[in-house]
């Protein structure tokens, strides 16, 4: 494991762990759609970090740090993000995830390309 991810482990295991702390992400309207907070458990990063299978809650964590790199790189226009949490059937029905991908494709312009996280199964939320 990486230095830094050695030490990022350390501190979730000595100061955010035994306290029961989380770490509140601010995920603005323009990354899906909707504005909104997401949080990270302790377990989230260590399973992260460990290389163990992630959830949609790293995922949407991930795309909000993509979406400041392609806005700083002047790219955001070309990418429309989709919430997995939003098209999951794991925690949604199928009607509402439909209704919710396309109510997204019609918010952006046709030029754009789509990242749509989607794992068809074997994974929890």
């Amino acid at each position: 494991m990486p230095p830094p991810l050695v030490a990022l482990c350390q501190f979730i295991q000595t100061k955010l762990k035994p306290t029961n702390e989380t770490v509140r992400v601010h995920i603005p309207e323009e990354v899906f759609g909707t504005d909104h907070d997401t949080f990270l458990l302790c377990e989230h990063i260590l399973q992260f970090a460990s290389m163990i299978e992630i959830g949609s809650t790293i995922i949407v964590v991930y795309m909000r740090y993509l979406f400041d790199y392609l806005k700083m790189t002047n790219m955001v226009n070309l990418v429309v993000l989709v919430d997995p949490g939003q098209v999951s059937t794991q925690s949604r029905t199928l009607s509402y995830c439909s209704k919710h991908l396309s109510d997204r494709m019609k918010q952006a312009d046709g030029d754009q390309f789509y990242l749509v996280p989607y794992n068809p199964g074997g994974h929890w939320v």
